[in-house]
């Protein structure tokens, strides 16, 4: 099932959640949806689900307005964030519960319905817990559970809104892993909330970006990552440097130094500049930017400097080798070999060349 969101808006009050959206899903695809809390993430997924009514524009299910569909039409499975499981009722009647509730001319039969649950809670790896209840699982457990149900009905669209947000950092990662193995052995168009990067990253075919109630980018996530289109993206998505610049006879200049060649199209006037910490290096090349170690830590598997550049007091992060040499006080150059300038409206890519 394609999904086209065409022109969509929504307005709380006289707040606008989103404005002028259009986003394409195609059949089979597992789409993130990414953002800053307040970005109309969880509220697109909503409209898409039938819990809240556009105020513009539209969404068809491939060629069906959904805007004349119930909830119960758009055959939409959706999961919480919160699990939302009933409590007094087993894992079994859980999943079952979409199932059961039907009008008894689209019911299976329970033969059919024990037949569909009992295939779930395999699917997911629970095939043993059917009689437990959720107060007897762990949370990664119950939010199997969550799966299982809303896949029990047969959706043609599932929608999950921060599906991993209250588990922890381990946890996260293994249902990650394991929702993209789902995903694939049954192909079902699905679209997931998150505000994690990583999550996103690893279990999208593609993602959608959404700042401030509009999509700011959609694309694979390496173009996300690699080629982002607007500065916002730049500055969301990873760990980056931001630094104020300017074009100036056909030049890049930043901190009172001459940086590299402007595209001849590029308009002269402020332009900022975006690098990633792997994208730097520390340098004795007399035409690297000077600066001041200001302090070294370690993130993860690097070890990370912070640098305060001359002329400027930004403070940017590289990644440096772990040494003595690099100590803070100690005056040190940074070596750009690749950065991203938004001048205007143009974008383009440029580095500081050999060293």
């Amino acid at each position: 099932m394609n999904i086209s969101v065409q022109g969509l808006s929504k307005t709380f009050g006289l707040s606008p959640a989103l404005h002028g959206v259009d986003l394409e899903i195609a059949t089979g695809e597992l789409l993130g949806l990414l953002g800053p809390s307040g970005s109309g993430k969880t509220t697109l997924l909503r409209i898409m689900a039938g819990l809240e009514a556009p105020g513009g524009g539209r969404i068809l299910f491939g060629d069906e307005d959904t805007a004349t569909m119930s909830v119960q039409e758009r055959r939409v499975g959706f999961v919480f964030q919160s699990y939302a499981l009933f409590r007094h009722m087993s894992v079994a009647d859980n999943v079952a519960y979409g199932l059961r509730v039907r009008p008894a001319k689209t019911r299976p039969a329970s033969a059919d319905i024990d037949r569909r649950v009992k295939e779930l809670l395999e699917l997911v790896q629970l095939g043993e817990m059917g009689k437990r209840y959720p107060a007897q699982l762990s949370g990664g457990q119950r939010q199997r559970v969550a799966l299982a149900r809303a896949l029990a009905v047969e959706p043609r669209v599932l929608l999950l809104d921060e599906p991993f947000g209250a588990l922890d950092a381990q946890v996260r990662k293994d249902l990650r892993r394991w929702l993209r193995e789902i995903h694939d052995r049954t192909g079902h168009t699905t679209v997931f909330v998150t505000h994690d990067q990583d999550e996103a990253l690893e279990l999208s075919d593609r993602v959608a970006v959404l700042n401030r109630g509009g999509v700011e980018q959609a694309g694979a996530p390496d173009d996300i990552y690699d080629r982002p289109a607007t500065p916002f993206v730049f500055g969301f998505i990873g760990e980056s440097n931001a630094i104020d610049a300017s074009v100036s006879g056909g030049r890049l200049r930043l901190c009172g130094q001459d940086l590299a060649p402007a595209p001849p199209d590029c308009p002269a006037g402020e332009a900022r500049m975006f690098f990633r910490p792997q994208h730097a290096r520390l340098s004795d090349d007399a035409r690297a930017l000077p600066g001041v170690i200001r302090a070294r830590r370690r993130v993860g598997p690097v070890c990370r400097a912070e640098i305060e550049l001359s002329g400027s007091g930004r403070i940017v992060e590289i990644d440096a080798a772990e040494s003595a040499s690099v100590r803070p006080g100690r005056r040190a150059g940074v070596w750009i070999d690749r950065f991203t300038v938004f001048a205007g409206g143009p974008r383009f890519e440029a580095g500081m060349g050999g060293a």
